[in-house]
């Protein structure tokens, strides 16, 4: 089940570039991050994995090693070399911040007890005991991901990740079995660079104590939003919502929200967006966070799964459902943000009662 081969990793992708919207100077802007949720790390041992997973024996061989007095490794050699290499104790400190998929923990945890070297930063005269080593890891890895116990781990984590997919998919047919018209509207909710730092504490216990007290204040942020807009906002419509809690290295942590309003009460989808925004910033944060209008920027949006939508509309439901709600719910397969005492990361509202009838005009069957 290799890097390569799972197939939302272009979701993940997407992910490490993360778009801001500056409320002072009203001015939109982006930043790509090769290491945002951990890509770099995780793509490295994932291509890994593909490797170790496809072979059997001892990948390295010194007499591949030294060819005319130089080292040149074979396409699996440099695999595994490139996922030893990365920056482990970096890797131990984002895995604080983050839940990884099994995969990668089996490496972690492999290397710690190994410490292989790269064949690239050692002297000639080490060579054969790197090899060693560097084979002695890949046996550990194969060991560890053959065992029965990984094998029920990674299934439990792709179940999970599944199944907050399958739900969202239920729960968008739900709303539009009842409401014929829906306006979406996607807004990501976050902090300004400085406000809620978990970065910078070096210590893995403070790095904790951090994460507990930021992670406690945004789910009441989060819950104060959303009772905001469900009980105080009747001319709203909104009758349902789907949040997904991330953390980025750039925008911390932060919310990407879906709102569905009742497209018979109400239209002008980038107008409301902007107002929910700036609700969260000047009310709910008291002037700490930021927001990011989606809907205001439709174009950027190869496959548009905002807006208005009818239930009769096939491309935009196919938007809706299978590119704006895997972007919510498939990179868990990868990472997802660390919640301490495992509360929750994704959350969305009640379907709507069984029995109750469609509103809008009758439905052609």
């Amino acid at each position: 089940m290799s890097f390569n081969e799972w197939k939302f990793a272009d979701v993940y992708k997407e992910k490490v570039d993360e778009d801001f919207y500056d409320p002072v100077k009203c001015v939109e802007s982006s930043s790509a991050n090769g290491e945002g949720m951990l890509f770099d790390s995780v793509s490295r041992i994932m291509r890994a994995v593909s490797v170790v997973e496809k072979t059997s024996g001892d990948i390295f061989r010194v007499e591949s090693l030294k060819r005319r007095d130089e080292i040149a490794s074979s396409k699996a050699e440099k695999c595994i070399i490139s996922a030893v290499t990365i920056n482990y104790v970096e890797l131990e400190r984002g895995m604080v911040l983050f839940k990884v998929n099994p995969y990668v923990s089996a490496f972690y945890e492999c290397h710690r007890k190994i410490n292989p070297s790269s064949p690239y930063k050692i002297e000639r005269s080490e060579l054969p005991e790197c090899i060693r080593g560097l084979n002695r890891f890949v046996d550990a890895v194969r060991e560890w991901i053959s065992s029965g116990a990984f094998k029920r781990e990674m299934s439990a984590h792709v179940r999970a990740a599944n199944k907050n997919y399958s739900g969202l998919l239920s729960y968008i047919d739900s709303l539009f079995a009842r409401y014929s018209r829906l306006l979406v509207l996607r807004v990501d909710f976050s902090y300004g660079k400085g406000r809620l730092e978990v970065e910078d504490c070096s210590r893995l216990s403070d790095r904790l104590d951090a994460l507990r007290i930021v992670t406690k204040q945004i789910s009441q942020h989060r819950i104060e939003l959303i009772d905001h807009l469900k009980n105080k906002c009747p001319e709203l419509g909104m009758v349902g919502y789907v949040w997904k809690l991330e953390y980025g290295r750039e925008k911390g942590h932060h919310y990407h929200m879906m709102f569905f309003l009742d497209g018979a009460k109400v239209r002008q989808d980038i107008v409301i967006a902007k107002l929910i925004g700036e609700y969260w910033n000047n009310v709910i944060t008291q002037g700490k966070g930021v927001y990011y209008n989606c809907n205001g920027n439709k174009a950027k949006y190869r496959h548009c799964g905002v807006g208005m939508i009818h239930y009769s509309e096939a491309e935009k439901l196919r938007s809706l459902k299978e590119m704006a709600a895997i972007y919510l719910t498939k990179a868990d397969r990868y990472v997802s943000a660390c919640m301490p005492g495992n509360k929750r990361t994704f959350g969305k509202g009640n379907s709507p009662k069984v029995g109750e009838r469609p509103v809008g005009r009758p439905r052609a069957h």
